[in-house]
């Protein structure tokens, strides 16, 4: 166990090594983090390249030190536009083996005959991040990661134990489950939206016994919001800042009317008819999430005589995490699994027998790090910002 222990914390600090560099570098207005203007940091402060003498050897070693994927063009007359400051490099004569493009020949730091239209740019490939909803998959391509001298079958993910792989041909895919104490996965969640990252290590080819072997690490992430789909459902997508971000296939959020106070016998779909008093029995549940590591709550229930969960005339039922009247409305299981229950008594709403809509505004927390039971004994619990809770709706309800 010591050694493993040892074995991670050597990982840690070569992945902090490894990206030392990076923040003196930075491609700026590119849709990715591996394209776009060249910058870099001199004397505190960041400032263009400009595209005299700039090709593709030049651009080489700026992907390399990004370790983004091997180059695929070397841009000019600031096609990802123009900055602002600093022409720090001019006359950049890369061989196109440099680690840093400041090793580059070029005239002295602040020295050029350059405007801001002369601004350089790089295009690199980069890893496919794809989210799945039971694993998460990073695909490689092996020429990218022999041009940098890496092993492609020496992969293993921030828990060293975790070497799970695909031999593609032409790519390599590098799978781990989407779950939490696997592999190393973090995990973090707002009430809304839930994250997962970890990092990939890969090794070079040349390692012999006589030297310590330090990986070059690939950071990746996937980031789900549950998001209001349909009136029976719900959706979910991913990101992060950090690293490379990818979106994954939906996650599904859903309401369900039953018929018995025990939340057995559940209405089919369509309209529902009740009489006047009646006790609508409500059942809210999401597919199962992490190994029910994050639990469900309700937010905010509410009635509306239309199918919107966004319109103005409404009548609560829950609100702030607890019933508004407890004689008309009990909560029976919130923020305790993976579903929420409760039953509640219709009556006539906004003086009008039309149909009605029922609308709950949920959210998911994290029980290791916040307390998720409400607490309706003495006042309401505050609820979470709106901003984290998202609408699932069931209706028309209709008075028989």
């Amino acid at each position: 166990m010591f050694q493993r222990i040892i074995g991670l914390l050597l990982l840690l600090m070569a992945a902090c090594s490894a990206q030392s560099t990076a923040p003196w570098l930075r491609l700026v207005n590119g849709n990715t983090s591996c394209n776009g203007r060249v910058e870099i940091l001199h004397n505190n402060q960041w400032g263009t390249v400009c595209d005299d003498g700039w090709d593709i050897n030049d651009a080489k070693v700026v992907c390399r030190q990004l370790r983004c994927g091997p180059v695929q063009s070397a841009t000019s007359s600031a096609s990802f536009g123009q900055g602002t400051g600093q022409i720090w490099m001019d006359d950049v004569t890369c061989k196109g083996n440099e680690s840093l493009l400041s090793e580059c020949g070029h005239r002295r730091f602040g020295t050029h005959n350059c405007g801001h239209g002369e601004d350089a740019g790089v295009i690199c490939s980069e890893p496919e991040l794809v989210c799945g909803q039971d694993y998460l998959r990073l695909t490689v391509q092996k020429r990218q990661l022999e041009e940098r001298g890496l092993n492609a079958s020496s992969a293993h993910l921030i828990d060293p134990r975790c070497q799970q792989q695909v031999d593609q041909q032409e790519a390599m895919w590098y799978l781990v489950q989407r779950r939490q104490g696997i592999c190393g996965n973090v995990v973090e969640t707002n009430g809304s939206h839930i994250t997962y990252s970890n990092i990939l290590f890969v090794y070079p080819s040349d390692w012999s016994n006589d030297s310590l072997s330090i990986p070059m690490s690939f950071p990746f992430s996937c980031v789900f919001p549950l998001n209001d789909i349909t009136s029976l459902g719900a959706a979910i997508r991913y990101q992060l800042p950090v690293g490379l971000v990818g979106s994954g296939d939906p996650t599904r959020a859903q309401m369900t009317l039953y018929k018995r106070p025990d939340y057995s016998e559940p209405f089919p779909a369509g309209p529902v008819s009740l009489p006047l008093g009646a006790a609508l029995h409500v059942g809210v549940s999401v597919e199962n999430y992490d190994n029910n590591h994050y639990v469900l709550l309700l937010e905010h229930c509410y009635v509306t005589n239309s199918s919107s969960a966004d319109d103005p005339a409404i009548y609560d039922l829950i609100q702030n995490r607890c019933p508004v009247d407890r004689r008309q409305v009990k909560v029976a299981e919130s923020g305790v699994s993976q579903r929420a229950r409760f039953s509640a008594l219709l009556f006539l709403y906004h003086e009008t027998y039309k149909d009605v809509y029922l609308h709950c505004r949920i959210s998911l927390c994290d029980r290791d790090s916040a307390p998720c039971s409400p607490n309706c004994s003495r006042r309401r619990a505050r609820s979470a910002t709106a901003a984290n809770q998202l609408p699932v709706t069931v209706g028309p309800i209709r008075w028989s």
